[in-house]
């Protein structure tokens, strides 16, 4: 058989969830999931919440699958069994009874009034239909007064399960009528974890810091971070390597990250011009650059506040630089240091290169230090 008919199939795809059980870091909601399903106690409707990328339109064909599959609803439906079809085609996402919906491009009333006429009609072969509309947040005005009347008094054999990353723009008439399930974001530990896992799956050579800096780039989301590690497998020749994955990124790692929290620490301007010069020849995109920085004042910050080694999972920044330096300036300077950043990257627009804007911002958090209080 030729090439052509086993094209490339992207990791975020290849290694979606397609159980319960494979679902990363989502251990409340499944647990949830999992109890009303096994009790037949199915609502009428659910709203899946939560940041881009972290699995909600996967939950919700996990959902499907768990109440169409012909062995009878289950929370662990047949899977990668050639006795059921419907989980099959659910998942290939061919299945007659599992409509999908992206709210973002039918935001028209027409099209919500056109898809509740169907609500009329039975399924086909399985024994709900269901609909899934992801980005429900993007309908209109007109679409949810629409889909009101319908999620007031739904068919017994229908069932919605909504998905939206703002749930702020929703009606709270539509909302008090969902059952509210809250995604949370990934944890660095969980998506690094995930990307060791597929690596070894995959016979992919990665280096572990590799990993780590692509879960901490994707900020909680796996679909992100799987995205940039297809980049860095193609930068890197078919391993996920630092370098390369820093190349990428335009990131500079820790070891700079280091050497400007020592200067400040120091509040020195020694080395401030092999310091810059450093970051110059590394050529890194400089916007990330500070966003890097506003990322390790702001976990520093919270570190000192919560502190305690179990609680490193909360943090982007790596657990060693977050000990070396979190007893090395005060709340106030911390503070300080945070907010130069941001504006700094408000600055970034108007400055005539990325460069000028950065070293701006590191002369600003050498030249201002917190006033100290005065003791009356």
């Amino acid at each position: 058989m030729s090439e052509a008919l086993h094209p490339y199939l992207a990791l975020a795809r290849k290694y979606r969830p397609a159980t319960f059980d494979d679902v990363v870091g989502q251990e409340q909601v499944i647990e949830a999931l999992k109890n009303s399903i096994n009790a037949k106690k199915i609502h009428h409707a659910y709203l899946l919440t939560g940041t881009r990328g972290i699995g909600k339109t996967t939950l919700a064909r996990i959902i499907a699958k768990c109440i169409e599959c012909v062995d009878g609803i289950s929370a662990h439906p047949h899977e990668h069994n050639e006795e059921c079809d419907f989980c099959k085609a659910i998942a290939n996402g061919n299945f007659p009874d599992v409509i999908e919906i992206d709210g973002a491009s039918q935001t028209k009333v027409d099209d919500t009034r056109a898809l509740l006429e169907n609500t009329q009609y039975p399924p086909l072969q399985g024994r709900f239909k269901v609909y899934i509309i992801d980005e429900v947040h993007m309908l209109s005005t007109s679409s949810f007064n629409a889909l009101l009347k319908t999620l007031e008094e739904p068919p017994q054999y229908v069932k919605f399960i909504l998905a939206t990353t703002d749930p702020q723009k929703i009606p709270a008439t539509v909302l008090s009528r969902c059952l509210r399930l809250q995604l949370k974001a990934l944890s660095v530990a969980d998506i690094t974890n995930r990307i060791l896992y597929i690596a070894d799956k995959e016979g992919i050579v990665c280096d572990k810091e590799a990993a780590i800096i692509i879960a901490r780039t994707a900020r909680g989301s796996m679909r992100d971070a799987l995205s940039l590690c297809d980049q860095a497998i193609a930068l890197g020749n078919g391993s996920l390597k630092r370098d390369a994955t820093l190349s990428m990124l335009g990131t500079v790692g820790d070891g700079v990250l280091v050497r400007i929290l020592d200067l400040l620490k120091s509040n020195s301007t020694q080395e401030l011009g092999e310091v810059l010069s450093t970051v110059r020849n590394l050529s890194p995109n400089y916007k990330n650059l500070l966003n890097e920085l506003i990322m390790t004042f702001h976990d520093l910050a919270l570190f000192q506040m919560i502190g305690g080694e179990d609680k490193f999972n909360v943090f982007s920044t790596s657990p060693d630089l977050l000990k070396a330096f979190s007893q090395d300036f005060s709340a106030e300077a911390l503070q300080l240091y945070y907010q130069i950043c941001l504006e700094g990257i408000e600055e970034y627009r108007f400055a005539i290169d990325g460069a000028m804007a950065f070293e701006m911002t590191v002369l600003r958090l050498l030249c201002f230090t917190p006033e100290k209080k005065k003791i009356l």
